[in-house]
This record gives structure tokens, C-alpha cells and sequence, in this order.
């Protein structure tokens, strides 16, 4: 799992662009009683498309949860609790929102200048000029850092981000011999929030996992998948594809690809749940199913926001000719009805162009699209349409249309 740790030579931000970079990724946290009464209003950063970490004493005795901006008005719900560092995360559906670059605290020293962005005044965003005065049981599950930053219960889960705008801090509540000042939590326990969390939910029900650690959003051996593939343009023919978990550990997660069509290989294939990349499964020596990171609500890829940088491997060849211009997008939540029923999916894009220049008259090699549909519910994607055309300077030419969906998903029993 790679991090977006900053660069010890980054150039300083001026406050306001610190503030214009991150302040979309802060949101209010409002925590209420069974009988809709306000215990608590916080702050929250978010981490990844539909999840945000906050304090969990924010949270406290919280029957219903909410996020606030302006207008925008999100219900959450925890997800994963650790309890013991004081950060959780919440799941936020419909919040396609990109988080803050991912920093470290490491290396933080007095002196240095820190910004605390969230809501100290109840609905009003503000960002809190301050320094570091100093950080307690370094490397320890207890590690704090002290700001010069004046505490506020608003601020409980706001962010705390270096000069270079990374999130370096979660505020955490202060003790009382240092109620005055705003107190955090290292930004480096983030990524190890769902693993945490997971092992604790697993010991209260009695369930440990003995050791496996199976990252945010992966799914547990047996979990299947049947997806019906249709290629569009010259068969037009349905092809039942099923994908079974033999194991997930960590971001790597073993599966086993099987086709119902004659000729179709059994196919056992290790996917790094962490990459951002293409993979492709031939149905014979034509037709091949192309999938853009199957799993892409892991902890890593999400928090990290891999997608928007270009994936790699894209499947078509051809000799002699440039790579792929690959271009990335998270368009929104949706709505998607397939065959295994509806769900709520995250829309992400990509496309691909690449040109050859012949003598002085630029010949293009192609282009592709390709749409995929990924549901928290089921833990990989729903829905996958990728189109590929064949161009030159007089027409561009359809050449292939390949249209996946969700036929049947079988968690583990």
C-alpha cells in the first residue's frame, strides 16, 4: 500500500490555498439521540469516495449520524471503530468527494507550523493557524501531537495538515491539563483503521479472524460472482463468467475465473487489490473480458485515490505502436439495475487514445472507453460497458462493444 506522503522539499502553501485544497474534504459531523436530539457536533475528513474518519468519542451514545456543508446534508453510519486510538470511520453513501493528500506525522518537530481545518463554530468551516509544540510517545499507540492550536469541541475530528496542505492529524479530545489546546492523533494510523476495526468487531462477536487481515472493502473466501458477458457487435452471445474467492489476505486476493463457453480455460489468478490496473480473462482467441481493478473499495485504493492516476495494462497490443493516454474519472453514485438485483454504484471512467505518426500524416492507433459500475454491497463491480474503435484520418470505426453484468452474488455462508 503506497502512501501520498509529502516531500521534505515540497514548497509551502499560503493559508488560503491550504485552506481552497482541503476544505471540500471536511465536513461536519452531527451525532443525535434516538429521539433526534443533538449530543455532539464534530468534525470529520474524508478518506475516500463515501468514507470519513472522525473521532469515535464524536460519537459517543449516537443512534443517528449526520454530515453537514453548507446546503449538503449526508446520513452516515460507523463502519469500522477504533475505539482505542479514537479514530472511526464512518460510511457515507452518495459522498463521492475526494480526500485530502494522505501525509505523515512522522518527522514532525516543535516549531513547525500546522493548520487546523473544521468546524469550531458549529456549521461555519474555519482553519486554525498554529504550531507544533511538541509529540508525546512517539511510534506508540499512544502518540499525541500538541499544537498551539486553541481546542474547541467543533474541532474533535478536524484535520490537521502540514504547510505542503497533507493531512498529517485527526484532533482528538484533550485532557484535561491541556483542555486549552488541540491535541491529534498521527494521520499514519488512517490506513490501519479498517484492519483495526474489523478485529475488533470480529473479538465482540466472538469471531477473530486468527490473524488473517483482509483490508476494507475485500471480500472472504467463498464469495462468488456470476456475470453474464455479452459482446455486442459479431457474436452477440451471452458468456457466464464466474469469479470464487479462494483467499484474501491483506490487499492480495486469490481467485478462480471460470467460463461457460467450449474452448474457455479455468483460470487462477492473484489480483493485487492495491493496484491500479487492468486485467484481462480470454474467452477464447477473439473475445477476452477486460475489468478495470475489480476491487476497488479497498482501503488503499479509495484512500489513497489511485484512480485518478492512469492504470496500467491495458490489454491491446499491436506491434510498433505507442502505449495508451489513459485518463481516469469519478463521475457519481448511481443507481444501477442488473440481473442479481439493484444497487447503489459508484460510476468510474476511463479512457484511453493513442496515435501514430506516419511521414507527416498522424495515423490514429485507437481509442477506448470503458465504464465500470463498483457496489460497497457486493464488494466489486455490478456493471461494465467498454467500447474500443478502430481510427484514421477518414472515419472512426467501431470494433468492439462488450457489455458485463451481475447475474448472481453469493456471499459466504
Amino acid at each position: 500500500m503506497c502512501l501520498a506522503f509529502a516531500s521534505a522539499t515540497a514548497s509551502a502553501l499560503p493559508p488560503d490555498q491550504i485552506f481552497d485544497r482541503v476544505a471540500p474534504g471536511v465536513w461536519s459531523v452531527k451525532a443525535y439521540a434516538a429521539d433526534e436530539r443533538l449530543l455532539a457536533g464534530a468534525s470529520g475528513v474524508v478518506i475516500a469516495p463515501g468514507k470519513l474518519v472522525t473521532s469515535c468519542r464524536a460519537l459517543a451514545r449516537a443512534r443517528q449520524v449526520q454530515l453537514r456543508r453548507g446546503n449538503a446534508i449526508y446520513d452516515a453510519k460507523l463502519e469500522f471503530p477504533d475505539v482505542e486510538r479514537d479514530l472511526c470511520q464512518l460510511d457515507v453513501p452518495g459522498l463521492a468527494v475526494l480526500a485530502p493528500a494522505l501525509g505523515t506525522a512522522r518527522g514532525l518537530r516543535p516549531g513547525q507550523r500546522l493548520y487546523v481545518v473544521g468546524f469550531s463554530r458549529g456549521n461555519e468551516q474555519s482553519i486554525s493557524e498554529g504550531l507544533v509544540s511538541a509529540v508525546s510517545d512517539a511510534a506508540t499507540d499512544k502518540e499525541r501531537i500538541l499544537t498551539t492550536v486553541p481546542a474547541s469541541p467543533g474541532l474533535l475530528g478536524a484535520g490537521v495538515f502540514n504547510e505542503e496542505g497533507n493531512l498529517v492529524g485527526v484532533v482528538t479530545a484533550s485532557p484535561k491539563d491541556a483542555a486549552a489546546t488541540a491535541l491529534a492523533v498521527p494521520a499514519d494510523w488512517v490506513p490501519e483503521i479498517a484492519a483495526r476495526g474489523q478485529a475488533a468487531l470480529a473479538r465482540r462477536r466472538g469471531t477473530d479472524t486468527g490473524g488473517t487481515s483482509t483490508s476494507e472493502g475485500l471480500p472472504t473466501p467463498g464469495t462468488t460472482w456470476v456475470y453474464g458477458f455479452v459482446e455486442r457487435i459479431f457474436s452477440r452471445q451471452q458468456v457466464d463468467v464466474t469469479v470464487r474467492v479462494l483467499r484474501a489476505d491483506g490487499d492480495i486476493v486469490e481467485e478462480a475465473v471460470t467460463a461457460g463457453v467450449q474452448g474457455a480455460k479455468d483460470a487462477l489468478r492473484t489480483v493485487r487489490a492495491d493496484e491500479s490496473r487492468f486485467f484481462q480473462y480470454a474467452l477464447n482467441a477473439e473475445t477476452a473480458l477486460v475489468e478495470l481493478a475489480p476491487y476497488f473499495f479497498t482501503s488503499g485504493q479509495a484512500r489513497n485515490r489511485t484512480y485518478v492516476r492512469p492504470p496500467e495494462g491495458y490489454p491491446v497490443g499491436g506491434a510498433g505502436l505507442p502505449g495508451w493516454v489513459v485518463r481516469v474519472q469519478l463521475l457519481d453514485w448511481e443507481q444501477v439495475t442488473v440481473p442479481a438485483g439493484r444497487y447503489r454504484a459508484l460510476r468510474v471512467e476511463a479512457t484511453g487514445q493513442r496515435a501514430q505518426r506516419i511521414s507527416s500524416q498522424a495515423v490514429f492507433a485507437g481509442e477506448f472507453n470503458l465504464v465500470a459500475w463498483y457496489s460497497p454491497e457486493v464488494r466489486r463491480y455490478v456493471r461494465l460497458e467498454r467500447k474500443v474503435w478502430e481510427a484514421n484520418p477518414l472515419q472512426k470505426r467501431l470494433i468492439g462493444h462488450d457489455v458485463v453484468e451481475l447475474l448472481r452474488y453469493t456471499p459466504p455462508s
